[in-house]
């Protein structure tokens, strides 16, 4: 069962090499477009970018890739960001400065947009790029940063990619990703596997993944790691529905102590304990773990070898005394050692 969800993750779930492409192409379009319109309108240039969410983290999907955003932050120097008489820019005045230079020679049809904590840039596919600004402030004896908000607030761009790449160090493997990653990719496939949901961010599910993933996982078992994380993951809702950032400033994920999107999480796992119950049971058949995974991830990807079980099921029957295991072994696929594997 580990090779049929390890092969199910690498064909659906995970991103293909020509999506990564079109996502890096157009980050890369972008922070050109702003330092070129920065020089048109002498502004001052960045410091750098920064690779955010899940685009940084590795754990987008396919399920979304095409209507998802990418985080990509711009950090400028605080003493850079000031007006003619010398006075510093308000949050809103940043944003309004990098808004003004992507859209520099009007490139786009729908204008980028200024947004709470970001600007954010809009394709006729639905994509969007966010780009929240920063301001790199130098206090002596360490450099802070400061996300443009409703008002300039602490917040280190890289801080949640550091926070989720030391949680991968969890993880018994170094392939495909490593398997906390995999984890976190398919509970937000399964999140998006029907239209009519409404549950949480994939940065809450990744949150929630840490929180109930164990040092070591389960090594070379998918299978078992999605099963009991599920039933960890709805354990933990049914005492607490909150969730907080693992990071500075440690604030709310969740806006409340019941958000209507927690609750129905939830309550969906619930549902998915129990059908994925197989995976968990010792004594459960190969047909009857694969009829579990179909179900929870709604998917017809497992429909062939299920077919074929069934088969091979019909022809034990009619063969009195013929002994046949029955098991279908899953094509095997080319595993990298290290890294992201073959799709990140």
């Amino acid at each position: 069962m580990h090779k049929h969800l390890l092969n199910y993750f690498l064909d659906d779930v995970a991103l293909k090499e020509a999506q990564k492409d079109q996502m890096r192409g157009r980050r890369l379009a972008n922070e050109k477009r702003l330092k070129d319109g920065l020089v048109s309108q002498k502004k001052p240039a960045p410091l750098c970018f920064v690779k955010q969410g899940s685009y940084a983290m590795h754990t987008m999907v396919q399920a979304n890739a095409a209507t998802s955003d990418i985080d990509d932050g711009v950090v400028f120097a605080k003493d850079d960001l000031v007006g003619d008489r010398g006075g510093e820019y308000t949050p809103l005045q940043a944003k309004n400065m990098v808004c003004a230079a992507l859209n520099d020679k009007e490139d786009f049809v729908t204008p980028p947009e200024v947004r709470t904590n970001c600007v954010r840039i809009f394709y006729a596919d639905g994509f969007t790029i966010d780009m929240p600004v920063y301001r790199e402030v130098d206090q002596g004896h360490e450099t802070v940063y400061e996300l443009a908000a409703v008002e300039w607030k602490e917040s280190n761009p890289e801080a949640v990619t550091d926070w989720f790449n030391t949680a991968t160090e969890k993880s018994p493997d170094r392939a495909n990703g490593r398997q906390l990653r995999r984890m976190v990719r398919l509970l937000k496939a399964w999140s998006k596997s029907r239209a009519s949901w409404s549950l949480p961010s994939g940065f809450a599910l990744s949150i929630l993944t840490d929180e109930k993933y164990p040092t070591g996982g389960w090594a070379d078992r998918d299978d078992t790691a999605l099963y009991y994380l599920v039933c960890d993951i709805h354990a933990r809702l049914q005492v607490n529905l909150t969730v907080l950032r693992p990071v500075k400033p440690y604030d709310g994920v969740t806006k409340s102590e019941s958000d209507a999107d927690m609750r129905s999480l939830r309550d969906k796992l619930a549902d998915a304990k129990s059908t994925l119950a197989p995976l968990g049971d010792a004594n459960a058949t190969e047909l009857e773990a694969l009829e579990a995974l179909k179900s929870f991830f709604c998917t017809s990807y497992f429909d062939e070898a299920i077919a074929d079980l069934k088969e091979a099921k019909k022809v034990e029957n009619r063969a009195p005394g013929f002994v046949r295991s029955g098991a279908v072994e899953p094509q095997e696929q080319f595993f990298k050692d290290g890294g992201e594997g073959r799709y990140a």
